[in-house]
């Protein structure tokens, strides 16, 4: 059975996927994704790119 890491490691990291999340869509790189000469799938590349780090993360941690 596979221990379980602390609470406060799990808020830790949620918190840090916030903030980036935040840094991602409410900052300079919105305006730059949102520009009328970037191609339509860069805000769906951002997200993939999001999701990726997600699961890279939770792969990490749960390897033995």
């Amino acid at each position: 059975m596979r221990e379980q890491p602390p609470p406060d490691r799990l808020i830790d990291r949620t918190v840090a996927l916030g903030l980036l999340i935040l840094l991602l869509f409410s900052t300079p790189i919105m305006i730059w994704w949102t520009s009328p000469g970037s191609p339509w799938y860069l805000p769906y590349l951002i997200w993939l790119a999001v999701i990726c780090f997600i699961a890279w993360i939770n792969q990490r941690h749960h390897e033995p």
